[in-house]
């Protein structure tokens, strides 16, 4: 069984269980209550019933009609019993019809009994009279309390299989949907690991080859500098690499993000473009690569200048670096800045996962890069906001879209 289904299946089962529960306490009370007022008005009856067969030569005739009225409108019942108990041994034997020994002492102690007799429930209670004293016993069925728990069992049937139906519809969304993005970023973070420490152990190897190279044999001045030049270039890598994960790892934990100001996107791109146009130091006047700004609109983000600065940095560098010498540029409108080059572009199966750290294109071997920087990028504009789309067709360019709320 899958994680997910066995963890759906898990807490629906408690939740219903729970529900299940709850249903039978509320059923077991209600139907206790239903049962508890239906005696209570029994005993009603049943007094009503004693006054108007004893107390008719007692009451005047107005009284004794507000009895009868009483009687009558009072709930139906089946038998209606007077059994004289001035001697109590003779009227166990037709009270033991109806009583257990326990509920005729309790009778003779003058309480109220209330007992079930077949399916008819009854009550009984001691009436003192002029002419004697009687045992009064009235008996009933009781409509009422079947019927309601009737409806009672059937709409707690449906209670809980609704409920489980959309308890279990719930928890497999939920379910899935939370072992889906841990299982995603498992995938990342392995991912991540091991194309970090495939990154940090070529340099390291690579100075460590150096190191043993250089301790074979004397070697001449100029041959030591230039071990240490290669050493120098490696160990830069290594510092390069860190320094990047160290900046990627407080941007998604959030620490490192300094206060928020109104920062202009036109002044900040144009600063970017004219780096990357000084930054073709091998070429010069008209041969160095042009990198463009047509601002359409310029608009201000609320964040971290310094932060945002080096995700457009990433993503502009990117461009140039890919764009084999052809021109980029930038537009700036509707809060919305595109980024489009017409280089080397991305392989289809390559696309989806270009904002992976450290993941790298097939077609990017020869290129220097570490594949930190568009995740570094992504991690920081998503965090003020942002959605970054990219669109790529191998050797014909790519186009990516940061859209503003």
């Amino acid at each position: 069984m899958k994680p997910g289904h066995k963890i759906s299946l898990i807490y629906s089962g408690i939740t219903i269980g729970l529900l299940l529960v709850a249903g039978l306490v509320f059923y077991f009370f209600s139907s206790n209550y239903i049962r508890n007022l239906y005696f209570h008005y029994m005993e009603e009856k049943a007094h009503a019933v004693a006054e108007e067969k004893f107390s008719k030569d007692e009451l005047d005739p107005v009284k004794y009609r507000n009895v009868v009225i009483r009687r009558k409108n009072s709930i139906p019942t089946s038998k209606e019993l007077f059994i004289r108990v001035d001697d109590r041994q003779r009227a166990r034997r037709p009270l033991s019809a109806y009583l257990t020994d326990e509920q005729i002492e309790r009778l003779y102690a003058n309480q109220t009994v209330n007992f079930e007799h077949g399916a008819e429930v009854g009550t009984a209670f001691v009436y003192y009279d002029n002419t004697g004293t009687f045992a009064v016993i009235v008996l009933s069925r009781n409509p009422y309390g079947a019927s309601i728990a009737r409806t009672l069992r059937w709409a707690l049937l449906l209670l809980v299989l609704v409920s489980a139906a959309v308890l279990w519809l719930i928890s497999r969304l939920y379910a899935m949907r939370m072992l889906d993005r841990i299982d995603r970023d498992y995938q990342t973070e392995k991912m991540f690991v091991n194309n970090a420490s495939h990154e940090i152990n070529n340099p390291l190897t690579a100075i460590q080859g150096e190191c043993e190279v250089a301790l074979l044999a004397d070697r001449t001045v100029p041959e030591y500098k230039d071990t240490l030049r290669r050493i120098a270039h490696e160990a830069d890598r290594v510092v390069t690499i860190m320094r990047e994960l160290l900046r990627f790892s407080h941007v998604r934990s959030g620490e490192g993000v300094g206060e928020r100001e109104p920062v202009p996107m036109a002044p900040l791109l144009q600063a970017l473009a004219n780096e990357q146009y000084a930054g073709n130091t091998t070429l010069e006047g008209d041969a160095r690569q042009a990198c463009t700004v047509d601002c359409r609109g310029d608009f201000a983000v609320m964040g971290d200048a310094n932060l945002l600065r080096i995700a457009f940095h990433n993503l502009v560098n990117n461009a140039v670096k890919y764009s084999d010498g052809k021109p980029v540029s930038i537009t700036i409108a509707d809060r919305r800045i595109v980024i489009r080059d017409h280089g080397i572009g991305i392989p289809a199966s390559d696309l989806p996962h270009v904002f992976e750290p450290f993941y790298r294109a097939r077609n990017t071997q020869g290129v220097r890069g570490h594949g930190v920087g568009l995740a570094l990028a992504k991690a920081i504009l998503e965090r003020y906001g942002a959605r970054l789309t990219v669109t790529s067709r191998q050797d014909e360019g790519t186009t990516v879209q940061v859209r503003f709320k």
